[in-house]
C-alpha cells in the first residue's frame, strides 16, 4: 500500500476532528435574559442623576484600568461596548449593543447586535468567542447563561466613599439615577 495514501487519510480526518470541535466549542446556545425589576426597597434619602456622557466617563475610567483595549459609548439612542481582540495573531473590531438591567446586587447588560469584525458567525458563537477571550476587570463579568455583561454594582462605591446604588437607567432621556448613604 502507498504510505502516502494513509497519511493523506489520517490528515483528512485530524482535519475533520479539528474542525468538528471548532463547531462544537463555539456553538454555545444562551437563552434570554429574564427580565429583572428594580429592588423594591425604600428610596435613600439623596439621588442625584448623571447624563449619559458622564457614566460613560466612569465606565470607561474603571475599564481603563483593567484593559486598554475596551471602550464605552452611551447616547439617547444605544450602549455600545467596542474592544479590540486578537486571535491567531490576528486583531479585530468587536462592537455590540448593551441594553441595561437592574439587579439587587447588579447591573445587567444584555447583549444584541454583536460584531466581530466582518466575520459570518451568528450571535451565540461571537458571544462564546467573546466569552472566552474578554479580560475583564474584577468586578465585571460575562453570563454563562444568557448573552449578557454582568457589572457588581459596588464598582461605584470606589469613585466615592459612599454606598452609591443605582436606582433607574434611562439613557434615551439622557438620565441615570444613583442614590447614595453615607
Amino acid at each position: 500500500m502507498n504510505i502516502w495514501k494513509w497519511l493523506f487519510i489520517g490528515l483528512l480526518v485530524i482535519n475533520a476532528a479539528v474542525l468538528a470541535g471548532l463547531f462544537i466549542f463555539l456553538s454555545g446556545d444562551y437563552g434570554e435574559l429574564d427580565p429583572v425589576d428594580a429592588p423594591d426597597g425604600d428610596q435613600a434619602e439623596h439621588v442625584i442623576t448623571l447624563e449619559n456622557h458622564t457614566v460613560e466617563f466612569l465606565l470607561n475610567s474603571f475599564l481603563q484600568d483593567g484593559a486598554d483595549d475596551i471602550a464605552v459609548t452611551i447616547d439617547e439612542e444605544n450602549i455600545q461596548l467596542m474592544a479590540e481582540n486578537e486571535y491567531l495573531n490576528m486583531n479585530f473590531d468587536t462592537i455590540f449593543n448593551l441594553e441595561p438591567y437592574i439587579a439587587e446586587t447588579e447591573l445587567i447588560f444584555e447583549i444584541s447586535n454583536i460584531s466581530i469584525g466582518r466575520l459570518p458567525l451568528s450571535e451565540d458563537m461571537a458571544y462564546t468567542l467573546i466569552r472566552t477571550g474578554a479580560d475583564l476587570p474584577e468586578g465585571m463579568a460575562f453570563s454563562t447563561e444568557s448573552r449578557a455583561l454582568v457589572i457588581d454594582k459596588a464598582l461605584f462605591d470606589e469613585f466615592t466613599d459612599l454606598s452609591v446604588d443605582v436606582e433607574e437607567i434611562d439613557y434615551q432621556n439622557n438620565a441615570w439615577y444613583f442614590s447614595f448613604e453615607d
